[in-house]
């Protein structure tokens, strides 16, 4: 089944798979909307405010941090200051319960990995959101505890493009594969000596 969808890897001995969790196992615009939507309910209640920063993190991905500056200076009437604004719209951010879902494409990738190799996920970001998007996703029933990698609790040098996350898998990652949709992700695979996998779950922004 996996030599006929991505049959630019040599699958022969291949034991484990890997998997990133935003952009990959679910289309990570989906948790940017709702979040997005809250913070526009909370702090600035304009349509045009939310329009505005869902099409920035389009174009700019989820790495760029000035997406709340720009909107602050976009949109004259937010009455708060500056700091306090992007103070707020980042507690709401890390605080938010995001409802998530996985496609049944990605749940029928899940459930035959999960029949037929070894599988770990390795995930970047803020531990309590990460956990409660892994909580939404219901990845649980596909990841065993040991194998589930949020490197947010760890200290920096953990985390991805870095493969030093990896020391705590019991796994020959030699012999793995692993999914994921940023060059970070490319870099931490290849430089572990696993092979590759780029997938796309994320919505393109118009030109």
């Amino acid at each position: 089944m996996l030599n006929a969808l991505y049959n630019d890897i040599n699958w022969e001995g291949v034991t484990s798979i890997g998997f990133d969790m935003d952009g990959t196992l679910y289309d990570e615009y989906d948790f940017i909307y709702q979040v997005y939507s809250e913070i526009n309910h909370q702090l600035i209640q304009n349509e045009e405010a939310l329009s505005f920063m869902l099409h920035r993190w389009l174009e700019k991905g989820s790495s760029y941090s000035y997406i709340f500056d720009e909107t602050y200076k976009e949109f004259s009437k937010i009455t708060i200051s500056k700091d306090l604004f992007i103070q707020k719209a980042l507690e709401v951010f890390r605080t938010y319960i995001p409802t998530l879902s996985l496609t049944k494409r990605n749940k029928y990738l899940l459930e035959y990995c999960q029949n037929n190799f070894n599988i770990f996920l390795v995930t970047d970001g803020n531990k309590i959101l990460q956990e409660r998007k892994f909580i939404s996703l219901g990845l649980s029933r596909y990841f065993e505890s040991s194998n589930v990698i949020l490197t947010g609790k760890y200290a920096s040098e953990y985390h991805k493009p870095s493969n030093k996350s990896l020391e705590f898998l019991n796994l020959d990652i030699t012999r793995s594969v692993f999914f994921g949709d940023r060059d970070k992700d490319e870099t931490f695979a290849l430089s572990s000596k696993m092979q590759f996998q780029r997938v796309y779950n994320m919505i393109k922004v118009p030109k």
